[in-house]
């Protein structure tokens, strides 16, 4: 496996037990996209189910908290496979916090609009 397929399964990684993390502290994530830049950044998107979701939680500490999970566990991850890729990736990821409802009434349902 190639570097960016090593990178790209530990983002999955860190996603799956992000996903784990949520569902255990009863926070309703919908998903996680990732969009990878051309200057080797990671734009981070975080999906609540609604709307109100993002305000509440922005204000409750959950969306840091959301961060440091992710960032922890792809470090963890990258440590144990000793994989040293750019190593300035992780002070480039960006986190964008948003909502399914976004999604569906303003995106046509569609992740791939919202992402573009």
């Amino acid at each position: 496996m190639n570097k960016e397929n090593q990178q790209w399964n530990l983002i999955d990684k860190a996603k799956t037990i992000l996903m784990d993390w949520s569902k255990k502290n009863n926070i309703n994530l919908f998903t996680v996209h990732f969009v990878p830049m051309l200057d080797f950044s990671l734009e981070v998107y975080i999906f609540y189910e609604n709307n109100l979701d993002i305000e509440k939680n922005k204000n409750n500490g959950t969306s840091d908290k959301i961060k440091q999970v992710f960032l922890r566990a792809l470090n963890d991850l990258r440590a144990l496979n000793d994989l040293n890729y750019v190593k300035n990736f992780n002070d480039n990821i960006t986190f964008i916090f948003d909502s399914n409802e976004n999604v569906k009434n303003n995106y046509q349902g569609s992740y791939f609009l919202r992402l573009r």
